[in-house]
């Protein structure tokens, strides 16, 4: 048995097929983690690639369409680079949960300090003030449609000049949001919560006796992911299983590929084959 833990914290995929894993091991003192590369999970000729490695815990990762990868950690630090050319930015002075954008010229970034951090394609600059609790998830539409969600129910919106602050009536933690236009928005979290709506219209939908933690839209089907209970669908009424088996705490999605990430499996879906390594 191994004398260290294994964590994938999020998986991306490419057009092409590769998958690129934010992993993170800790031997019971210290902390080492690695972006780890799958040219074809589903292919006797897949090739694992250790692309990055620091001694810090990696706790979300990001792909940007032209292929740069941004990962963020425990440190506050946000690393960006594809292929051996990488950079480091420290942007938070605290623990960071989340990274997500929309191109290389807008990323989001944010964590315990519980403040929204942008890249512009130059540098990294606050764009909000703190929102009083710790983010967990960024998510939007576009640059002035922003949701900001995290512990002790905090979602908070984005119009691009102002800060709305969203109250639902849940103390959940709020770990998962999906922005699938202007309007329509879903954000989801601990004990089955789930909420649909837009701006300061917000309807309940939770589905009780389960937990849920990221989304993602694939394939025209909102998927959430479920813990130790697999990964559901949602049909604008009902949660249903779509498999289970492993552990799912992150998805990711392209117009190919559904990814997944738990425990210490990175998992691409193609919709038919569940394919992906365990890593110890």
């Amino acid at each position: 048995m191994a004398d260290y833990s294994v964590t994938v914290n999020g998986t991306v995929a490419a057009d092409d097929g590769t998958i690129f894993s934010a992993v993170a091991y800790y031997d019971g003192e210290s902390f080492y983690s690695f972006v780890i590369s799958e040219s074809d999970v589903a292919s006797d000729d897949n090739q694992t690639d250790r692309i990055y490695e620091k001694p810090s815990w990696f706790t979300d990762i990001w792909r940007s369409s032209s292929g740069r990868l941004y990962v963020c950690d425990d440190n506050g630090v946000v690393h960006s680079g594809s292929g051996t050319e990488w950079t480091e930015s420290q942007v938070s002075p605290r623990h960071l949960n989340t990274v997500w954008g929309f191109d290389d010229n807008t990323v989001y970034a944010g964590g315990s300090e519980g403040v929204v951090y942008r890249w512009d394609g130059a540098r990294w600059s606050a764009v909000s003030p703190a929102l009083g609790n710790t983010i967990l998830c960024i998510a939007g539409s576009s640059p002035s449609n922003l949701y900001v969600s995290g512990e002790g129910a905090l979602l908070w919106h984005y119009d691009g000049r102002q800060w709305t602050q969203i109250q639902l009536p849940t103390n959940a933690i709020l770990v998962g949001l999906l922005v699938l236009s202007a309007t329509d928005a879903l954000v989801s979290g601990s004990a089955g919560t789930l909420f649909r709506g837009g701006g300061l219209a917000w309807t309940d939908v939770s589905q009780r006796g389960r937990d849920f933690y990221k989304m993602a839209f694939y394939r025209k089907a909102i998927h959430i992911a479920g813990g130790g209970q697999g990964v559901f669908t949602f049909d604008g009424v009902t949660v249903s299983t779509l498999k289970h088996g492993f552990p799912v705490y992150r998805l990711s999605s392209n117009r190919k590929y559904l990814t997944l990430a738990g425990g210490n499996s990175a998992i691409r879906y193609d919709g038919s084959e569940w394919v992906g390594p365990d890593y110890t």
